[in-house]
């Protein structure tokens, strides 16, 4: 597969319309999952481990996760901000979470309209398109094919990540900034 060197430009468009800010192209080796992220997700300080299908363990080994990588060649980093008081607007943040997942298979679905025929979308956070995840009960996933892993749950070092892109990687207290990516 060759390497793309320009977003297609509905891409582009699409992206800014859904208000994703920067919109940068990537080589999918830069995503490395480490064991070390891994176990930050073991020690389970969000409460989502082996609560939600879209978070350790059920988005399988960092092997498998390195492997799963390999067959994507190019890939479009992206945020996604808005404006609120992140400490005390749960729901407003809840909000944009929400928000972020269905621009991110908005995305999707523009790359797999431009020709691309295999892509992988990936959120901030966890999937929270059903509350309680299904994991919690061992039921099947209500939305497989909307639901979406985030890249901090496949042990990609996010904040290394945007230091490496040159981006923002503070937390705000006015505003909160989402982080994803697709790789086709």
């Amino acid at each position: 597969m060759e390497i793309v060197k320009e977003i297609p430009n509905s891409l582009s468009l699409c992206a800014k319309r859904l208000g994703f800010e920067p919109f940068l192209p990537f080589y999918p080796k830069v995503l490395v999952p480490e064991e070390r992220i891994r176990a930050l997700c073991v020690e389970d300080k969000c409460g989502n481990y082996g609560k939600n299908y879209t978070c350790p363990p059920f988005v399988g080994s960092v092997s498998d996760i390195r492997n799963r990588l390999k067959a994507y060649k190019n890939g479009i980093l992206f945020q996604y901000t808005e404006a609120l008081d992140v400490k005390t607007d749960r729901e407003g943040v809840h909000q944009t979470m929400l928000d972020f997942h269905k621009r991110v298979l908005e995305l999707e679905t523009e790359a797999l309209n431009a020709g691309f025929k295999r892509v992988w979308g990936m959120i901030g956070g966890n999937c929270q398109l059903c509350q309680p995840c299904r994991a919690e009960t061992d039921e099947p996933c209500l939305y497989p094919d909307k639901a979406r892993m985030s890249l901090e749950s496949l042990a990609i070092d996010v904040m290394s990540l945007l230091e490496r892109f040159g981006l923002d990687n503070r937390f705000h207290s006015h505003r909160i900034t989402w982080t994803g990516c697709i790789l086709f």
